[in-house]
């Protein structure tokens, strides 16, 4: 019976093997990317820049239609930077309108990323 069981599992582990490979790496290339972005972010702050910018594009980045409702909305801006015009992205959930200055915040971290935040006025 458990030589069976044993020749039973070998067959099937042999016809799937292709698939139990193919599955692993493409969960494990998830997890990676997954921990390379939680890294990325968890870095620490080395530092802080204030700066001015214009607003370029707005998009309503809540997960879905009914948050809003419930528990507000949230909004993905571009600014362009006043110093040399490049566009960042920013999220924030109080609205604003294109075209009005904005003051952000330029945060360099400790693994060299820069992430930007906009300032409350």
């Amino acid at each position: 019976m458990a030589k069976a069981r044993f020749a039973l599992t070998l067959m099937l582990l042999r016809e799937n093997l292709r698939g139990i490979i193919v599955t692993s790496l493409v969960v494990g290339g998830c997890l990676l990317a997954i921990g390379a972005m939680i890294a990325r972010q968890s870095s620490p702050i080395v530092n802080l820049e204030p700066m001015t910018g214009t607003v370029a594009t707005v998009l309503n980045a809540s997960p879905s239609p009914d948050t809003g409702i419930t528990s507000g909305f949230r909004y993905l801006y571009g600014i362009h930077l006043d110093e040399n015009g490049p566009l960042v992205f920013v999220y924030d959930d109080a609205p604003r309108a294109i075209g009005s200055q904005v003051s952000i915040e330029r945060q360099h971290r400790q693994n060299d990323t820069e992430t930007y935040r906009l300032l409350r006025e």
